[in-house]
């Protein structure tokens, strides 16, 4: 099959195919543990809670997809009948191919998914209120008839959406989100601490490339966010004349977003949504005015 570029996937199916990298991963933990001599249970019981979470998550994204994908045949199949009513009947071979694709679309198995997710819930169950009566052994032999019927599943949906796809190393992201989640953070976090870090990045450069001197203010004096906040200033009042909207723009910024920086990058806060959207909105804004001010050489 030949391979698909995530971009080039609908949205849904690049949710399903990030699931999809999340749970392979998860696998891999999972069957890593299981070689162990001595089993750590607790530690698979968290594994067994991230499998069921993407399951139940992959449940409702197949589902929206399913729909996505029938609407799309029907409005497909409508303009093959109006084209060929326009035409007197006759059809080209391409029509020909695009209607047999429409009656070929490939089911998915939204009904496995749902019996995974139960047989790892009844699994979880028995591991939680019996596991003291449980050997290792028993513990090895029911994961390991499990975790066969998951792989499979995995290929099955890959396929079914025709996701072969070539991901790239976002996806990588999840492994990491399920590794922070115990810690009090995750995907909110994960995507906050993306925009503001490259924030940073974007205005330390700016600073070395236009050869900017950097003073030590009274105000920032023993604080953590001391560095960046005097770079940010120094640079946009350095560039005031230039580049006034900046100038209006870093008047305009909020103390909120200077408080979220601080608890997200600082103290691993995880923002809420509307958190999120603030730092998002606010972070792209000034990026954009930057984005004319570099250099044409770059400083290596």
């Amino acid at each position: 099959m030949q391979k698909t570029w995530v971009k080039d996937l609908s949205s849904t199916a690049k949710e399903i195919v990030y699931k999809l990298e999340n749970l392979k991963e998860l696998l891999e933990d999972l069957k890593h543990e299981l070689s162990k001599v001595s089993l750590d249970r607790n530690r698979i019981q968290n594994l067994l809670f991230g499998i069921k979470e993407l399951l139940d998550s992959l449940k409702i994204l197949l589902k929206r997809y399913s729909d996505e994908v029938q609407s799309t045949a029907v409005i497909r199949f409508l303009n093959l009948a109006q084209k060929a009513q326009s035409q007197k009947g006759a059809m080209t071979i391409e029509d020909l191919r695009d209607l047999i694709s429409i009656f070929n679309t490939p089911k998915l198995p939204i009904g496995d998914v749902e019996s995974l997710s139960s047989h790892i819930g009844m699994l979880l169950t028995l591991f939680t209120h019996a596991s003291d009566k449980l050997s290792d052994e028993y513990y090895r032999e029911k994961l390991y008839e499990v975790v066969p019927k998951i792989e499979a599943h995995i290929e099955h949906v890959s396929a079914s959406i025709g996701a072969e796809a070539e991901l790239g190393a976002l996806p990588k992201l999840g492994r990491l989100i399920s590794s922070t989640t115990t810690w009090g953070f995750g995907e909110n976090w994960v995507v906050a601490i993306a925009y503001l870090q490259a924030l940073e990045v974007v205005v330390n450069k700016l600073v070395k490339e236009l050869g900017i001197q950097v003073k030590e203010e009274a105000e920032f004096k023993g604080k953590e966010e001391a560095g960046f906040k005097r770079k940010f200033r120094a640079l946009v009042e350095a560039l005031k004349d230039k580049a006034v909207e900046l100038a209006r723009l870093e008047e305009q910024l909020p103390q909120l977003f200077w408080d979220l920086r601080h608890k997200v990058v600082h103290a691993g806060y995880e923002p809420n949504n509307t958190e999120l959207n603030t730092i998002i909105t606010w972070t792209l804004q000034i990026l954009e005015k930057f984005k004319n001010l570099k250099p044409n050489k770059s400083v290596q």
